[in-house]
């Protein structure tokens, strides 16, 4: 009989081509193409039109112009800058999109532990609940996004009709000290609001903490009973053996949600394209959406819309490695 080990004459590594021509394929050749459009001027239709510029894309979202209107209403990045950003929706944009990420993540993050936490109690019917736990991730999408702006509607939306029900519940001791209670008390405007538009949309981000619940679920279910049974035996409360012994288990757990979950955020296009109106004055402009715009509006400049798209994946890259540098300090592996 023939030896099996001759029957497919292919080296260990030559398994890893398929991988790795899929790698090239998918990501390698359009980053390339990102890279060299980012250099060009081109409006995405005509190639005799497209015409090399180096870095000019670059060098108009990064240069910043010196004023000194005290008059002019500039928000707050601008002063970190230094003056007046050249292209100043990109500033508005990527400023967004850091305070969503920077909001959401961590929100969204204590909700999934908090559940996880919750789903790994050994009840009946535990089952079903994970499966509710994990269908919001599922849902997630227009359909979901739009019904999450009925909710928040502020003339008839479930949560202004109940801040006004709140309103009414205090109103006569509010009377007590005020005449006219509560009746001047303004509710919030939401979505149509440039204050309230971004508290809006991190609360709607939380609701998809679903595949982070059941990473962390997992990470719970691998956790060292005896350090737990040997801490309840020293007479160590919930919280500080939450805290003391389960806490530094999850944190790989915590490391991938929380890389993931800032990538994600940080590529958020959905909310912005579907919620985006002029009343939020540019308070839902996400630099995805910024990016989309450039490249596929009039006067369609999608080498400037890659150069955006570069810089982006450099900020993301930035970001990923200060996370893992930090994690030698705060991250706690069984070995």
């Amino acid at each position: 009989m023939r030896n099996p080990r001759h029957r497919f004459p292919i080296s260990p590594p030559a398994f890893l081509l398929p991988w790795l021509v899929g790698v090239f394929m998918l990501a390698g050749l359009p980053l390339t193409a990102t890279i060299l459009l980012s250099c060009a001027q081109w409006d995405g239709v005509d190639f005799s039109s497209a015409t090399w510029v180096g870095v000019r894309h670059y060098q108009e979202l990064t240069t910043v112009e010196a004023t000194s209107d005290p008059a002019q209403n500039q928000p707050w990045s601008w002063a970190l800058l230094g003056g007046k950003p050249r292209d100043a929706l990109f500033v508005r944009s990527m400023t967004n999109s850091l305070n969503f990420a920077c909001l959401a993540t961590p929100l969204s993050l204590t909700v999934a532990l908090f559940l996880a936490i919750l789903l790994n109690a050994r009840l009946a019917g535990m089952t079903a609940f994970r499966s509710l736990a994990y269908l919001p991730h599922v849902l997630g999408g227009v359909a979901t996004i739009l019904i999450w702006s009925w909710v928040f509607n502020p003339t008839f939306g479930p949560v202004n009709v109940t801040i006004r029900f709140a309103y009414d519940l205090i109103d006569p001791i509010v009377r007590i000290f005020n005449d006219r209670g509560t009746v001047d008390w303004l509710l919030p405007g939401w979505l149509t609001s440039e204050t309230w538009c971004m508290p809006a949309v991190v609360c709607m981000h939380a609701w998809t903490a679903g595949a982070s619940v059941f990473v962390f679920l997992a990470a719970l279910q691998g956790t060292d009973p005896d350090a737990h049974g040997a801490a309840l035996i020293d007479g160590a409360s919930r919280w500080r053996r939450f805290w003391l012994i389960t806490l530094p288990q999850l944190t790989p757990a915590i490391l991938f949600n929380l890389v993931t979950g800032l990538v994600a955020s940080m590529q958020s296009f959905n909310y912005s394209y579907l919620l985006y109106n002029r009343a939020q004055n540019d308070g839902l402009l996400f630099v995805v959406l910024h990016i989309y715009r450039s490249a596929f509006e009039p006067p369609y400049r999608l080498g400037y819309a890659s150069a955006m798209a570069c810089l982006l994946f450099v900020i993301l890259l930035a970001f990923t490695a200060l996370t893992f540098a930090s994690s030698k300090r705060w991250v706690h592996y069984a070995s």
